[in-house]
């Protein structure tokens, strides 16, 4: 019996050592935990609140802080399978700007490294509101602030995922180096393993940079369930709110947000 419960000690200490997840607050912090990474790792990027937010300041991190109160309450008013609409709209409403203006130069530094490097985010797919296919509007926003995750991708055909729960009549889609996971009917460390199978491509080291904790343990319990053996680094980004965006007061705040809220409710 002491032998069994050694074996699964053990096991659950290098289980442990396997994973981990930690905070930066810089994205100069990415590269201390790149400095063993080789071509069997995997680097990818969330988004929005990652690399991009919008250039409107009353949607970027410091505001929504500060008036923190309010955007709770406004986004009560929304119903909770609207809240992925108003979060799009969000995106939309404004043009998007580097979170760190730098982040094409460090970007290049792991490409340079010849280290694999995709980006993934819960944006929408297929057409919405004004835009015909939220995906491509994507990818070329980002390419014009100087991000091409084409160019470091470890698969570079597009792929549709129809095999996951569509949303909206879409499916999760990979296109440009970008795993488009379509909301949150599919979670990120699903759409990472059903990735992972249709590219045929699978890492010994996965490192993850998201603004939200509870994407950072989708992947992780997903890789693991998976295969242990995958080293996993989830990095959880605080950059955007230490971003110096410019003060707005309480009403045009309040205004924006309610705005977006109506405008949420009403899209189908």
């Amino acid at each position: 019996m002491r032998k069994f419960c050694l074996t699964i000690f053990l096991m659950t200490w290098i289980f442990s050592c396997q994973s981990e997840i930690k905070e930066i607050t810089n994205m100069k912090d990415l590269f201390n935990y790149l400095s063993e990474a080789h071509s069997k790792t995997l680097v990818i990027f969330d988004v929005d609140m990652v690399l991009v937010q919008p250039s409107d300041p009353a949607f970027q991190m410091a505001n929504m802080k500060r008036f923190s109160s309010i955007a709770k309450r406004i986004m009560k008013e929304v119903p909770s399978e609207k809240q992925i609409t108003f979060l799009s709209l969000m995106t939309l409403s404004s043009c998007p700007i580097l979170i760190d203006d730098h982040m094409p130069q460090y970007l290049e530094q792991i490409i340079e490294k010849k280290i694999p490097m995709m980006a993934m985010t819960a944006n929408l797919t297929g057409e919405f509101n004004t835009i015909r296919c939220m995906e491509k509007w994507r990818v070329a926003s980002l390419q014009r602030l100087g991000i091409h995750f084409s160019r470091s991708a470890p698969y570079q055909s597009s792929l549709v995922f129809d095999h996951l729960p569509s949303y909206r009549g879409y499916y999760s889609t990979y296109l440009e180096g970008i795993l488009f996971v379509n909301g949150t009917q599919v979670s990120k460390g699903e759409a990472l393993l059903s990735f992972f199978e249709k590219a045929n491509f699978y890492p010994h080291q996965v490192v993850f940079i998201d603004d939200r904790e509870d994407n950072l343990k989708s992947v992780e319990v997903s890789l693991q369930k998976f295969h242990p053996s995958i080293k996993y680094v989830g990095l959880h980004f605080l950059g955007a709110q230490g971003y110096p965006s410019k003060q707005i007061s309480e009403e045009e705040f309040e205004s924006k947000w309610q705005k977006l809220a109506d405008e949420a409710k009403q899209l189908h």
